[in-house]
């Protein structure tokens, strides 16, 4: 199978849509469609997607910059924000290849490193990411407090 990398952009809004309602399962369409826009304006950020030999969007990537990423050193970091494979074209390279984009995406960002993370549960995630050679940092339980209330 042949599969080409591409860069995210306004045409592929609706496929991309896809594979964040089945990445992200629970978030409405709407939020999906406001990051969707942040992603395709701003500099710091990109969604990478693979496209099969049909035209048809089977893969996914989305990457930022961050400044402070917990277990880095550097700064800015590329931060593998949230990957998806449809179940069918799985084994085929097509996550590395998604990551080898982001890695190199990340490099010419001025990164000398990547982070990323997983809920403490998906254990396939953990052998995800230690497959594609991320070492775990700690675990944590992340909590926030609206102020305004």
């Amino acid at each position: 199978m042949n599969f080409e990398v591409v860069i995210a952009n306004c045409d592929h809004v609706q496929p991309w849509l896809f594979l964040r309602d089945l990445l992200y399962s629970g978030a409405e369409s709407a939020f999906h469609k406001e990051e969707q826009e942040i992603i395709l304006t701003a500099d710091d950020k990109d969604c990478f997607l693979v496209v099969a030999e049909k035209g048809s969007v089977c893969g996914m990537l989305e990457v930022s910059l961050r400044n402070v990423v917990d277990g880095c050193l550097s700064s800015p970091v590329g931060y593998m924000e949230g990957i998806y494979v449809c179940p069918e074209y799985r084994g085929h390279g097509i996550a590395r290849k998604l990551v080898s984009a982001a890695e190199a995406w990340s490099r010419d960002k001025g990164c000398r490193e990547m982070g990323s993370d997983s809920e403490l549960h998906n254990e396939s995630a953990h052998r995800f990411h230690e497959h594609m050679g991320f070492e775990e940092t700690y675990r944590v339980v992340g909590y926030r407090k609206d102020l305004d209330k």
